[in-house]
This record gives structure tokens, C-alpha cells and sequence, in this order.
């Protein structure tokens, strides 16, 4: 019986004893509750309620509402925390006679948070840098993008190839080293393949991001070898209150004319709740302050509907959602006749199912995320006549399924909770076109894991964990590959060990050695083509082995009334790195357009480097602060560059809020990129003024009104990590930009 039968087994056996556990499960005692702003009375989406005796938390939804199951009768003491609020303790009694409403005073300094995604057993306790960016703070970072929303965060930049398909890059790490979630799944898109492919999730949908920098493969496996940035929705309602709740949201930007719409309504019963969201967002072309940028226009839309059930241990439900996304390419600038552009539509299912008990294993978890993908890469041209001649350069038909049953334990022994897992990921993808440049593929990967901690002490603890891994690949025949029969099996085993330090009250230390890895994905192992949509011709190595990891985390935090600073390093050694790199020659197609010869190659890596912020507070209201990150990222041979680091940046910012009403301003400044590779070009520096003001008043609900403006002065700047041609259009970045967003939630 060879490997990969064993591991199949396994999970087929702990899907099913978790499942039969689940069958007879106990009831036991659950504590439910609300948190709300006692200024307005807003619902405090992702605050964090933690009982301090069992050091155990959970993140409130978009509604503010929370339940903790599995609880013991007794007396507690219940803490709460929400970024932007005074931390709030309760003396609570179990079992509790009514839900509880909390009241958090605002309060600038951030708090604690429990990061899921960082910690599957729900502790606010943290081994790597982790942040969270909840409903108010994402309507702030207003943006078409994921990646445009988080750049600037600590260890976050952005890689562009225009507005819809800018994507996060944490630390240096992009593409596939990057794994995006939706609601902890992959989310079953083709964001990590190339840079004109974009996430397939409008941001107005999101309720809160978490952000892990630095490997987390552990618990999510190949493509988590840089972080994770893990998005929650609430297609699936966890928590909920009978009657009505909803969510209207529309934003504007005066950079390409941009108008978005959001909506969100939740019924709810005693035993069920059902929801449906809508979200629409038309731009034009981006400006800059050398012109516009033709190829940038956005039309997308989407829709969703969900159902959930909960009774006395169980909580699941299932949702539907189906999307229509089409932007442009910056791709043919010098030709005003011709024209590029991505269309995609995407259907997903996810289901979600949490069974509780008081036995030893108290908590099984089943996800699921479906997904059927079709995009197509289109190249138009404007005929003498006035008609558009059409041609479908490149498309993708793809087939997703990802599940995850995670089973919780009590604490015995040495050891507190902990989880065991397995996880399946499986995806079907055909290519076609008139410029195909990979076959088409069939993977499958299953995995075992386990996360566990130990307390050493009341100020310390361990956290370790393994995860085994395997994955198969093989090709699919298409016009351009008909004869190709390749099949690639790998497997890998990834690791960390991890320790927190608390040694007063307010400080925090944190450390951990990771062992990582990714897999090749097809393109780096069979690319042999010119790909039109990224502008480039590709070509792999069907030789490239898996990326191996061993990396190093430190970070210091400390947070008290007045002052919270983080700072943190790291350095990775990677065996086999998969750099894309320019050749120097040009490919000449059959109309003599001139296209860069780009290869995937492999060497070993180095990345080294660390992050800083720092938030003070002068009076209640009155707050200043500062991030500066920076990474550098080498070939061990030769201590050449990697390509595409991002440079060195500083940011300060300063803000003003008193609860109701806040303004502020931030300053950016990017340092010059003169260390690249051979054939890459180096960017200059520059400084970026950005602005923002806001108000909250509350008239038969709560409403929420923000007010942007980026790139205050207009400045002519080229971004490192930007994928536009140069050679087309010199600066292509976003000229000034006045933006407003309004959200009413009732």
C-alpha cells in the first residue's frame, strides 16, 4: 500500500469517526451575547470575547452577535476587546439567564485580538505577526481590490497589473507562496497564476481580513509558504437574533468614475436564519497624472444567498453564490484600435457544520468550498467598418472542490485544546484559446494535521504542530499540448514550533521556527507560450522540485492606556525557489509584436527582514503613529537579487476621533529599488499624501459616512511591483483620488 493510499484512508476514516462522534453529542452549557458601541449603538463586527479561566475566545460577527458553546457551569470572568474600544471585563455566571448585551467606550488604541486563522482553538495568544481588519476599518480602506485595500499594512504591498487585478504580496512572497481564503477555504479562482488574474470576491462582501505574515502551511498546506489573508463573509449566518438586520453600502471614486453598491439582508428565526447579499461596481479608466490609463475599465457583479439551522450542539448551513466579473488589460496601449479584457464567472457552494459535546473531543468542524470557474482572455480590434473582430486569446473551464474537518480536544496530559485534520483539495482546469500556453490539469491533495499547545508556566507556552502532505498532477490534451502525459506526485512535511512570552502585563513575545513548503503549479512546470494577458511569453520547467522553507519569526509587542508598538523579524532560507525572471530575448509573434521572454527557474533564496509600528496616543481623541517594513531577498549562490522586492517604506500618520466624527491624514514614503535583477528595471522613490474624514449618527439604525482623498498632490510615481509595460505608458499609477463610502446598518 503505497503513500498516498495510507493518507486517503486516514481521512476517510477521521471524516467518518468524526462524523459518528458528532451523532451522539451531549448538550452543554452555552453563553450567548451581543457587543455594541455605547456612543451609537452600533453592532462591534470581529470583537473579541474571551473567558479569562479557560482562555477561550471568539470573534463576534458582522452583527456584533457571539456564542461560546462547551461551557462548564460556574462563575467567570468574561473579557472583551474590539479595535478602537476600551477593554471591558464582566463578572458572568454559567448557565447565564438571558443573552448578554455588552457596551464598549470608544477608545483609539487598538486591543487584542483573536485571530482564527492564527489560532484554531480560539485564543487570543499568537505565535507569528497576525492583524485583523474589521467591517468599519475595511469601509475606511474603501478599494476594488483586496490588494489595493491592504497595501501599506505592515509587511503588505500590492502587485498591480491595473485596478480589478491588484493582488496582496506579503514580505516579498507573491502568487502562489500567497494563499487567499474565503471564509477559511480555498477559494477556488486563478488569482495565484499569473498577474492579470484577479481574487473573485467584490471587497463590499467582506466582513472582516485576517492577515497571517510568514508560513502558515501548517495548517493550510502548499501556497501558504509567505502568509495567508483569510477572508470572512457572512453567506453562511453563525449568530443571529429573530427578525430582520441588513447592510446597504455604496461608495464613489473620482480616479475612473467609479460607483459600487452593496446589500445584505438576514432574516432570522429561533432555530434558522436565511440571507441574501447583491453587490454591483462599474469604473471606467484609471487617470493618472500623465493621462489615462486605457485598459483599466471594471464591470462586476454578484450575488448570494445562504441558510443556516442551529440547535441544542449543532450549528451549520449552506450558501450559494454565483458572479460575473469583467475588467480590462493595459495591454495594447500603443495601438487605440485594439483592446484587451478578462470575463469571468464563477458559481460557488460552501457549506459550514459545527457539532459541540462534552466528551474528550468536544468540537468537530466541517467546511466545504465548490467552486466552477470560466474565464476567458480576450484580445478586440476595431475594423475599418466600425465592427469589433473578437479573439479568445486564452481560457480557463475549472472545477474546485476544498474541504476541512478539523476535531477539537480537552486538554489531558501535558497538553491544553488542540485540534487534529484532515483536508482534500481537488481541481479540474481545461485550457483553450488561440494562444493556450499550458495543458490543462488534474490535481489532488490530501492531507493529516495537528496544532497543539503547552502551557510551561502562567507566562509561558508552546505551540507546535505538524501537517503531511500529498499531491498529484497531471496533464490534460489540448489544441497547442495534444500529446502530452506528464504526471508529477509530490509530498511534503511541514512543521513549526512556537513560543509566547508574557512576562508583564501589556507585553508579548513571540516566536516561532516554521518548516514550509509549496508545490510547482502547472505554469512553472509546463508554460511554453506567449500569455497575452500578462503581456509576456512563458516558459517552464517540468525538472522544478518542491520549495522547501525553514523560517524564523520574532516579534515584540506592547500595548498598554497611551502607547501600542509591534515590532518584528524574520529570515527564510528556501531550497528551490521558483523565481520568473526576464530572459532578455523577445519573442516575435505572427503580426511582429514584441513580447519579453520570461522563465521559471529555480535557485536557493534568502529573505530577510522585519516590520515596526507604533501608535501613541496624545489625548482621548488624538492619536500618532508610524509603520516602516522592509525585506530583502537574495539567490544564496551567486547574492544576486530576487526579482520584484518590494522597497523599503515608512509611513506616519496621524488621526482624530472623537466616537461620533474622526479626520486624519497619512504620509507614505517608498525608497528607490536600484537592487534588481538582470533585465528588471529599478523604480524611483516617492511620497504619497493621503486623507480621510468621517461621521457616525444613528436614525432608525446606524449610519456611517467616509470621505477619502489619495494622492493629495497629484504625484507622477511608478510602483515597483506594478506589471505594466513601462516601455507603453511610463508612470501608471493612480493620480488624485477623491472617494466617498456610506453604509447604513439596521
Amino acid at each position: 500500500m503505497n503513500f498516498n493510499t495510507i493518507l486517503i484512508t486516514v481521512v476517510l476514516l477521521l471524516f467518518g469517526a468524526g462524523i459518528s462522534e458528532a451523532g451522539a453529542l451531549n448538550t452543554s452549557e452555552t453563553l450567548r451575547g451581543e457587543v455594541i458601541s455605547s456612543e451609537t449603538g452600533e453592532p462591534i463586527a470581529g470583537a473579541t470575547v474571551l473567558i479569562r479561566e479557560l482562555d477561550r475566545g471568539v470573534a463576534a460577527d458582522a452583527d456584533g452577535q457571539f456564542t461560546l458553546r462547551n461551557l462548564d457551569s460556574g462563575s467567570y470572568i468574561l473579557i472583551v476587546r474590539a479595535v478602537g474600544y476600551s477593554e471591558k471585563s464582566l463578572d458572568i455566571s454559567i448557565p447565564a439567564e438571558e443573552k448578554l448585551t455588552i457596551e464598549l467606550t470608544p477608545d483609539i488604541i487598538r486591543a487584542d485580538d483573536v485571530i482564527v486563522t492564527a489560532s484554531p482553538v480560539g485564543r487570543n495568544i499568537q505565535y507569528q505577526p497576525a492583524n485583523a481588519y474589521r467591517i468599519q476599518e475595511l469601509q475606511e480602506r474603501q478599494a476594488s481590490s483586496f490588494g489595493e485595500m491592504l497595501d501599506g499594512e505592515p509587511g503588505i504591498a500590492m502587485r498591480s497589473f491595473g485596478p480589478a487585478p491588484s493582488r496582496p504580496v506579503i514580505r516579498g512572497f507573491d502568487g502562489d507562496r500567497l494563499l487567499i481564503l474565503e471564509n477559511g477555504e480555498r477559494m477556488g479562482d486563478i488569482s495565484n497564476t499569473a498577474a492579470d488574474h484577479n481574487i473573485s470576491l467584490d471587497p463590499l462582501a467582506a466582513d472582516r481580513v485576517e492577515v497571517v505574515r510568514g508560513p502558515a502551511s501548517l495548517l493550510y498546506g502548499s501556497s501558504a509558504l509567505g502568509g495567508v489573508v483569510n477572508i470572512f463573509t457572512s453567506d453562511i449566518p453563525r449568530e443571529w437574533d429573530s427578525g430582520s438586520t441588513g447592510t446597504a453600502a455604496f461608495e464613489g471614486a473620482s480616479v475612473n468614475n467609479s460607483l459600487s453598491g452593496f446589500g445584505r439582508y438576514q432574516y432570522g428565526g429561533n432555530n434558522w436564519a436565511s440571507t441574501a447579499r447583491l453587490s454591483y461596481r462599474n469604473a471606467g479608466d484609471m487617470r493618472t497624472p500623465d493621462g489615462t490609463l486605457p485598459g483599466t475599465s471594471i464591470n462586476n457583479f454578484e450575488g448570494s444567498g445562504g441558510l443556516s439551522y442551529r440547535s441544542d450542539g449543532f450549528t451549520g448551513g449552506l450558501s450559494f453564490s454565483a458572479l460575473d466579473h469583467t475588467f480590462g488589460l493595459p495591454e495594447e496601449l500603443d495601438d487605440p484600435d485594439e483592446e484587451a479584457e478578462i470575463r469571468m464567472d464563477q458559481q460557488t457552494i460552501q457549506g459550514r457544520a459545527e457539532w459541540t459535546q462534552d466528551r474528550f473531543f468536544n468540537r468537530v468542524d466541517l467546511r466545504f468550498h465548490g467552486s466552477r470557474l470560466f474565464q476567458q482572455e480576450v484580445e478586440m480590434e476595431l475594423e475599418e467598418d466600425g465592427s469589433i473582430d473578437e479573439d479568445i486569446e486564452l481560457e480557463f473551464e475549472q472545477y474546485a472542490l476544498n474541504s476541512t474537518l478539523s476535531i477539537r480536544h480537552q486538554p489531558f496530559g501535558l497538553f491544553d485544546d488542540g485540534i487534529i485534520g484532515a483536508n482534500f483539495y481537488i481541481l479540474g482546469r481545461d485550457v483553450g484559446g488561440d494562444e493556450a500556453f499550458t495543458p490543462g490539469v488534474d490535481s489532488q491533495t490530501y492531507a493529516l494535521f495537528t496544532y497543539q499547545e503547552i502551557p510551561l508556566s502562567p507566562i509561558a507556552r508552546l505551540q507546535f504542530g505538524i501537517r503531511g502532505e500529498t499531491k498529484s498532477l497531471s496533464t490534460r490534451t489540448n489544441d497547442f499540448f495534444p500529446n502530452i502525459d506528464e504526471t508529477v506526485n509530490n509530498s511534503a512535511l511541514s512543521g513549526s514550533v512556537g513560543l509566547n512570552l508574557t512576562p508583564t502585563n501589556g507585553l508579548e513575545i513571540g516566536a516561532q521556527i516554521a518548516r514550509a513548503h509549496r508545490f510547482p503549479i502547472l505554469e512553472e512546470l509546463y508554460a511554453d507560450g506567449l500569455h497575452f494577458g500578462a503581456g509576456v511569453f512563458e516558459v517552464g520547467d517540468p525538472n522544478l522540485k518542491t520549495e522547501s522553507s525553514l523560517g524564523t519569526d520574532i516579534f515584540l509587542r506592547l500595548a498598554n492606556r497611551n502607547i501600542r508598538a509591534e515590532i518584528a523579524g524574520f529570515y527564510y532560507r528556501i531550497s528551490d525557489f521558483v523565481a520568473f525572471e526576464p530572459t532578455g530575448d523577445i519573442f516575435i509573434d505572427d503580426r511582429d509584436r514584441e513580447w519579453d521572454i520570461y522563465e521559471y527557474r529555480a535557485r536557493d533564496a534568502q529573505l530577510v527582514g522585519g516590520e515596526a509600528q507604533l501608535t501613541v496616543l496624545l489625548t482621548d481623541a488624538l492619536q500618532v503613529g508610524g509603520i516602516v517594513d522592509y525585506v530583502r531577498g537574495s539567490r544564496v549562490d551567486s547574492s544576486t537579487p530576487l526579482p520584484t522586492m518590494p522597497p523599503q517604506r515608512f509611513r506616519v500618520n496621524a488621526r482624530y476621533d472623537t466616537g461620533s466624527w474622526w479626520i486624519g491624514s497619512t504620509v507614505r514614503f517608498v525608497s528607490e529599488q536600484s537592487r534588481v535583477v538582470e533585465d528588471e528595471l529599478p523604480t524611483d522613490g516617492y511620497t504619497l499624501i493621503n486623507a480621510n474624514a468621517g461621521y457616525n449618527f444613528t436614525a432608525n439604525g446606524m449610519h456611517r459616512i467616509s470621505l477619502r482623498v489619495e494622492n493629495l498632490a497629484n504625484t507622477t510615481y511608478r510602483d515597483h511591483l506594478s506589471r505594466i509595460d513601462r516601455s507603453e505608458f511610463g508612470f501608471p499609477m493612480p493620480g488624485r483620488n477623491i472617494s466617498l463610502s456610506y453604509r447604513y446598518i439596521f
